[in-house]
């Protein structure tokens, strides 16, 4: 007899495939943008990934065969751990604020921050019902700023700016007003812009802003003006995209890349050499696997009853979402560079590991069914027996068994 497949079970095969799909990618142009023509497959740095994603790759399985509810029993100590990490960067006398080195890779506490940020949010919001009142946006609020502090002050203006949508994302699905989540997303989208005018009128200082970070927004509002090598990455960057065309120079044979006129070409802009090389065809399948990744992410927070994990679900599904647009869109100029790795892709070992830690524990999520007692009234004189209810409130409003 045929037993159809649970739609779990097939968002992690998705889940499993995009992410190896994009590891694969990474790898292969980690080794385009760090080695000559003909050179032998993999450069020095393509093995080093290689290396990289083995480890996320055995993250991956440690995370996705422990019970993801272990990590609601101890979300506030992960979080607070690497806050005490990020804290304690900020006093290093060497000036070296956001990396930790090890011997195979630079650990990026605040990568990792990513996840533990979803943790706490999803403990806190799990079983509450006052998110539709103002007052109780705040300790939420408190939950994200205090880390988002602490990056940005490394500095770390691209990473930083991941916990608002994550907070915002997980604060709807747990049942907060809109309205206040309109004015939230209105506020976080002008104040960057704000900063930057008011410090360019010389009204104040931009508060957290360093100098480079200012260059590059100067760059982003003025992308038609002559600013010497405050344009020159982004300018470069357009020209590899535009000389890609339909199918692209092929691979391994982008002039802007093995002319090194593009900065940061292996890991920041890796995105402007895929399009040069393998062309719109080549990028479109990028952006469209990347967002597959993240529905498949979102589709796990939708099909998940038991609320700490729709709510975990749904704060990586939309971290996801909004640096893999972040780091394509800064490529074509239609947002300023902050300088956000694209997930799987990108030469980094700190992002990598990550990004499959938090594939993991949306699989462990997708993997496990954890009965949902729903907050309806029950009277047990009607009927002794143990009954389990399940209804489309937030998540934020439900109770787990």
């Amino acid at each position: 007899m045929f037993t159809p497949r649970s739609p779990l079970l097939t968002v992690r095969i998705v889940l499993v495939l995009l992410a190896t799909g994009l590891t694969v990618l990474g790898v292969m142009f980690v080794h385009s943008t760090t080695s000559g023509i003909g050179d032998p497959f993999p450069s020095a740095l393509a093995r080093a990934q290689v290396l990289k994603a083995v480890v996320g790759l055995v993250g991956f399985l440690v995370v996705y065969r422990l019970d993801y509810r272990i990590w609601d029993r101890y979300a506030y100590l992960v979080y607070f751990g690497l806050l005490a990490v990020l804290g304690t960067m900020l006093l290093r006398a060497d000036g070296i604020n956001r990396f930790i080195h090890l011997s195979l890779f630079q650990l990026q506490p605040s990568e990792l921050m990513k996840i533990g940020l979803a943790f706490a949010l999803a403990r806190y919001l799990r079983y509450r019902a006052d998110q539709h009142r103002l007052q109780g946006l705040i300790m939420p609020f408190v939950i994200m700023a205090v880390p988002m502090f602490f990056v940005l002050r490394q500095p770390d203006l691209g990473t930083s700016l991941l916990f608002p949508p994550m907070l915002v994302g997980m604060l709807f699905v747990a049942g907060a007003r809109w309205r206040y989540l309109a004015v939230a997303v209105i506020v976080g989208v002008t104040l960057l812009p704000a900063a930057y005018f008011a410090h360019s009128l010389k009204l104040f200082r931009a508060p957290g802003l360093v100098e480079y970070q200012l260059g590059r927004m100067e760059a982003y509002f003025n992308q038609d003006e002559d600013l010497l090598d405050k344009n020159y990455q982004l300018d470069q960057s357009k020209i590899a995209i535009g000389s890609g065309g339909w199918l692209g120079k092929g691979y391994n044979q982008g002039t802007q890349n093995k002319l090194q006129y593009v900065p940061e070409r292996s890991n920041d802009f890796i995105f402007s050499i895929i399009a040069e090389e393998l062309g719109f065809v080549g990028a479109a399948s990028t952006l469209l696997a990347s967002w597959m990744l993240v529905c498949a992410l979102l589709r796990v927070a939708m099909l998940t009853r038991e609320p700490f994990g729709r709510l975990v679900a749904t704060g990586l599904g939309v971290e996801f979402a909004f640096q893999s647009l972040q780091n394509m869109a800064m490529t074509f100029g239609l947002t300023p560079i902050t300088g956000l790795t694209l997930p799987f892709v990108s030469l980094g070992g700190s992002s990598l590991v990550t990004s499959w830690l938090a594939v993991g524990v949306a699989c462990s999520i997708a993997s496990r069914k954890v009965q949902v007692l729903a907050s309806v009234d029950l009277n047990p004189r009607d009927d002794p027996r143990t009954v389990v209810v399940v209804d489309d409130r937030p998540a934020g409003l439900l109770a787990g068994h």
